[in-house]
């Protein structure tokens, strides 16, 4: 009777752990599934490889399918110093995108390093993103992109691009001769 008893709690237990695994991975199961189709649009500064441009990107990095995407620019932006250059007045910003696919990307040209300077060093861009999952999930993100973020930023490693390690040679050509004109 005690080895019943045993082999009905080992039984129960082993009902229970497994009725937990199961139900475990049915969450993780649905947590990917949800990931799968979400999308995940973001808003970042960039140099250009030239390191004399800073280039506002807007990217898909999830892995699903955004549909109706709509822009408000919060803090609106002279391009490149210009009045009739606002980020508002922006093809996709302005008018809102009707699909937006993973990986998808969109850049603006903002502003010449040149014309940043100690005047807008502490300006800033701030935007907001709404868009849909393709199930109808509505996502809202706001972005607060300073410009000072990407100042005295060097180059670490060389760029990927052929275009953009002229630029980043050059510049290393340059320090050497620099050193080498104060040696002597």
């Amino acid at each position: 009777m005690d080895v019943e008893l045993i082999l009905s709690v080992v039984l129960a237990v082993a009902t229970v752990c497994y009725t937990i695994i199961n139900l475990m991975m049915w969450f993780e199961s649905r947590a990917t599934r949800k990931q799968k189709i979400s999308p995940f649009i973001i808003a970042y500064l960039q140099s250009t490889d030239s390191h004399m441009v800073e280039v506002l990107h807007i990217k898909n990095i999830g892995e699903g399918f955004a549909r109706n995407v709509r822009f408000r620019v919060i803090k609106d932006y002279k391009r490149m110093g210009t009045d009739n250059l606002l980020l508002s007045e922006c093809g996709a910003i302005k008018r809102g995108m009707s699909s937006f696919p993973p990986q998808y990307e969109v850049t603006y040209y903002i502003e010449s390093w040149r014309n940043i300077g100690e005047k807008k060093i502490d300006d800033y861009i701030e935007l907001e993103v709404t868009y849909e999952r393709i199930d109808g999930k509505v996502f809202c993100d706001k972005y607060r992109l300073p410009l000072n973020e990407l100042t005295d930023q060097n180059y670490s490693t060389p760029p990927e691009t052929y275009m953009g390690r002229i630029p980043y040679y050059l510049e290393k050509i340059n320090k050497t001769l620099d050193t080498l004109r104060r040696g002597k």
